[in-house]
């Protein structure tokens, strides 16, 4: 299933990367979709493995607690 959703992305971003070359759009858009589709992937792949992404409350105190904010 993992391989899938893995293909599945990879033809999006082909397909929509060529619509980004052919309108001659900027970088930073580019970029910018890039990590968002990176990100929904890393998302679906978690999901698809029966796995939960962590929250971002999560990541904020695992943030705070490293800087030694939180203990």
């Amino acid at each position: 299933m993992v391989i899938v959703i893995i293909v599945v992305f990879l033809i999006i971003i082909a397909y929509d990367v060529q619509g980004f070359i052919r309108k001659k759009e900027r970088a930073s858009a580019v970029i910018i979709y890039l990590v968002l589709m990176g990100i929904s992937l890393v998302v679906s792949v978690l999901l698809a493995s029966g796995k939960r992404p962590s929250s971002p409350a999560q990541w904020i105190e695992a943030a705070l607690k490293m800087v030694g904010v939180v203990k």
